[in-house]
């Protein structure tokens, strides 16, 4: 049965390839670019794997158990981004398996940061795979695989292989089915998509830019077709645009649900929903503010100030699109949008949206406001009941009280991801990173973002990163995908004895 899936997904990659081939056909005709045989050899190997794993596949009848969907989880990951590598290797675009695979991790885990030295220089076909890779990765490769193909959804275990890929603290169905949920979360998807696709194209961006950067735009992704990403349009109107898109890619894919269904009652009783709102505007009014009067301090520099937007309205779209970029975790930079050198009055609180992210079943990383705001209550309990010892508090939130078992989930994310900031702390020094730019490298990367501070900020090559120090990086961007507990099942010792990898 996994092996059939695999084969399944491994289909879905293949298609992807073949839409990509039909890219390159194009602009082979209307260009002369010559990447063409690259996506069609690919497409032929994954298919041909596909192929393989389907027919094994068949003749185990045998059903999923739990322990088999963080398998195929972690796995189906892996594979995309093994078999999604070799248009890199085989164009020539990068010349070792590190960087090929590093790209492709990025790309899936819809991190954003990117090895390649010049982007701009790219053929249109790797541009477009590069963005196909995080739209597919932006709501999850199994949660595609559930909305689209009946017989896996079908499957015994298909609401843990949904819960294994999507963020947040437990499962909200939107449907009787886990297929109908997944495909409610697709078609918003896709309607943002195109969306967002047209109003770029309204603008400055011709057609193909406009898909590339709506699918990494509603995918919080971040790559682009450009080096200097937006700003290099020179366009307010799509910094404003996009700063839009992004802010309503990090929204709970429900709230559009429930919207549609008529149920406001539901989305004025979000607490998630309102702390995200409030939290755009604070930190818009909080940046504004700082570059009002930043300039009067001792100790900022003439080259900081030089890095600054203009006063007035450019201040206020800078500020908007940065937190937008940040606390969606997407990533994309604008015109005077490198917070590396504005400052660390800048840099702290960049780093605290972007650990922090967007709302839960939503495209964007970090640990998710649900989170933080269940980890608060728990605070405010833990205090009442230092006043109070004989009293029972519970965590409520938008009115519902939450149960033990996901409050417990919750401090064990945290406490999982306090080792895990500890250990790679120690590990990419060791690699060669300095422990300032190690400790932001895996804040920025565990939370799906990618774009750090010094050796892996904005001004950074990554291509230049230590080859350890990638390995270990594209590692941390899974494991904050899929959110720590579902990789690190594969490596547990009770998985390893039972035999199921």
């Amino acid at each position: 049965m996994k092996s059939r899936l695999f084969g399944i997904l491994l289909f879905i990659e293949t298609a992807a390839l073949l839409a990509t081939a039909g890219v390159a056909a194009y602009y082979h005709v209307h260009g002369g670019e010559q990447d063409l045989d690259s996506f069609l050899i690919t497409a032929g190997i994954t298919g041909f794997n596909a192929l393989v794993l389907t027919l094994i596949g068949r003749r185990r009848k045998n059903a999923l158990k739990i322990e088999d969907t963080f398998v195929i989880v972690t796995l189906s990951w892996v594979l995309f981004s093994v078999f999604g590598m070799l248009p890199f290797l085989l164009s020539g675009v990068v010349d070792n398996v590190t960087d090929a695979f590093f790209e492709t991790m990025s790309g899936f885990t819809t991190t954003g940061s990117t090895i390649l030295r010049d982007v701009d220089g790219q053929s249109h076909a790797i541009l477009f795979w590069r963005s196909v890779m995080q739209w597919l990765g932006g709501l999850g490769i199994v949660v595609f695989t559930l909305a689209f193909v009946p017989s896996v959804a079908k499957g015994s275990r298909n609401i843990t292989l949904f819960a294994a890929e999507a963020p947040g603290l437990s499962v909200e169905k939107l449907a009787p089915t886990m297929q109908g949920t997944s495909s409610i979360l697709w078609a918003i998807y896709i309607f943002l998509t195109v969306a967002c696709a047209v109003f770029y194209w309204l603008g400055p961006m011709d057609f193909f830019d406009a898909v590339c950067h709506a699918m990494t735009t509603t995918s919080t992704g971040g790559f682009s077709t450009h080096a200097d990403s937006i700003g290099y349009f020179q366009s307010s109107y799509l910094e404003y645009v996009c700063a839009v898109f992004m802010l309503l890619s990090g929204i709970s894919f429900a709230i559009y649900h429930f919207t549609l269904i008529g149920r406001f009652d539901v989305i004025r009783k979000n607490e998630e929903f309102k702390v995200y709102l409030i939290s755009i505007l604070v930190m818009t009014a909080f940046f504004v503010l700082l570059f009002y009067i930043t300039p009067n301090f001792h100790g900022v520099t003439e080259s900081q100030l030089a890095d600054y937007p203009d006063r007035g309205e450019p201040i206020i779209r800078t500020s908007f699109f940065h937190v937008s970029s940040m606390l969606s975790n997407t990533g994309f930079a604008a015109g005077n949008s490198n917070y590396d050198r504005w400052g660390m009055l800048f840099v702290i609180p960049t780093m605290m949206m972007m650990i922090i992210g967007g709302c839960a079943g939503s495209t964007s990383g970090g640990i998710k406001i649900i989170r933080v705001i269940v980890i608060f209550k728990v605070i405010k309990n833990a205090l009442k009941e230092l006043i109070h010892p004989t009293g029972m508090f519970s965590v409520k939130v938008s009115g519902q009280t939450v149960d033990e078992t996901s409050v417990r989930r919750v401090i064990n994310f945290l406490s999982l991801f306090v080792v895990l900031f500890i250990v790679n702390a120690v590990v990419l020094t060791l690699s060669g990173l300095s422990l300032e730019d190690s400790c932001i490298s895996f804040l920025s990367y565990f939370s799906n973002l990618g774009s750090g501070s010094g050796a892996t900020g904005p001004d950074a090559c990554l291509a230049d990163l230590p080859t350890a120090s990638k390995w270990i990086l594209a590692f941390d961007m899974l494991i904050g995908r899929l959110e720590i507990v579902t990789v690190l099942l594969m490596f547990s010792l009770g998985f390893r004895r039972s035999g199921r990898i």
